[in-house]
């Protein structure tokens, strides 16, 4: 049996979590919308990186090619709420200051020479099941 939604936690830095089911072919971005959630965003098509958020747990993909985020950024496991679909239940860190971590991500993957595994919120998914 498949899933219709999926529940997310956006977590904020106050320590305030939001909790949201996201329905299978919506973005986390439109589900906290609709559901009165206050998420920073200005695009809504990947190129902005206000709407960033740091996956702690659970799996996204995004839909479209997220475009401002690198390889080191998805590599960490940073993902673009307004491209970005969960594919199962998952917490999300949320908030202004991680569009401003993504040049000290960029910085630090320099100097690293080992890799982590990719997670699969890297690439974008034209992966999008088929009905």
């Amino acid at each position: 049996m498949t899933s219709t939604s999926h529940t997310v936690r956006l977590i904020w830095d106050s320590g305030h979590i939001d909790t949201i089911d996201v329905p299978v072919g919506k973005t986390i971005l439109e589900a906290a919308i609709l559901a009165g959630c206050v998420v920073p965003f200005e695009c809504r098509w990947g190129s902005c990186a206000k709407c960033t958020g740091h996956l702690l747990t659970g799996d996204v993909v995004h839909t479209s090619p997220p475009r401002v985020l690198r390889k080191e950024h998805l590599i960490a496991n940073y993902v673009l709420l307004c491209v970005a679909e969960p594919i199962s239940d998952c917490s999300i860190e949320v908030g202004d200051h991680f569009k401003d971590s993504l040049s000290t991500v960029s910085r630090d993957s320099i100097t690293s020479t080992t890799s982590p595994p990719l997670s699969p919120a890297f690439g974008w998914k034209s992966q999008r099941e088929n009905p």
